[in-house]
């Protein structure tokens, strides 16, 4: 009790669950810090991926499973659903459309992959082996990008 351990994700959920443990607040991701990352995704004319922390996609999981369950019980956390929802989708819409261009435009994986987590990077990955391979197909040769 009152120990902090390292457990592998899907241990520390299930602990979680069963009320025997809690995670560190600073891996909680809340609606404020939805919205501070939705609002750098969203400033104008970056082109830049803003890092994201390496969890990101299953705190955003774990987020969206809570205030489904708070909804549920009180029908005024709705509006909090729904937010999260519409920023969540905004800046998922955003990442990819980021993502998408950097794969297509084959610039340097390490530069361009440095602030994606690993969902992000599989992504990135996929939109460039799958151009490269388009590229090869139209012009009949291997494609120097």
């Amino acid at each position: 009790m009152g120990q902090e351990v390292e457990l592998s994700l899907w241990t520390a959920q299930h602990l979680v669950q069963m009320g025997y443990a809690r995670f560190k607040d600073e891996e909680q991701l809340t609606l404020n810090t939805l919205s501070t990352t939705h609002y750098k995704e969203t400033l104008p004319g970056s082109r830049q991926i803003p890092k994201l922390p390496r969890t990101f996609y299953f705190q955003l999981r774990r987020l969206i499973k809570e205030l489904k369950g708070l909804e549920a019980k009180d029908r005024t956390k709705a509006r909090d659903l729904d937010k999260a929802l519409a920023l969540s989708r905004d800046i998922v819409n955003i990442r990819v459309k980021k993502i998408a261009s950097l794969g297509a435009s084959g610039e340097q994986a390490t530069e361009v992959t440095a602030n994606l987590t690993v969902e992000e990077q599989a992504l990135y990955e996929k939109v460039h082996e799958n151009v490269e391979s388009w590229k090869k197909d139209i012009l009949g040769r291997e494609s120097t990008s």
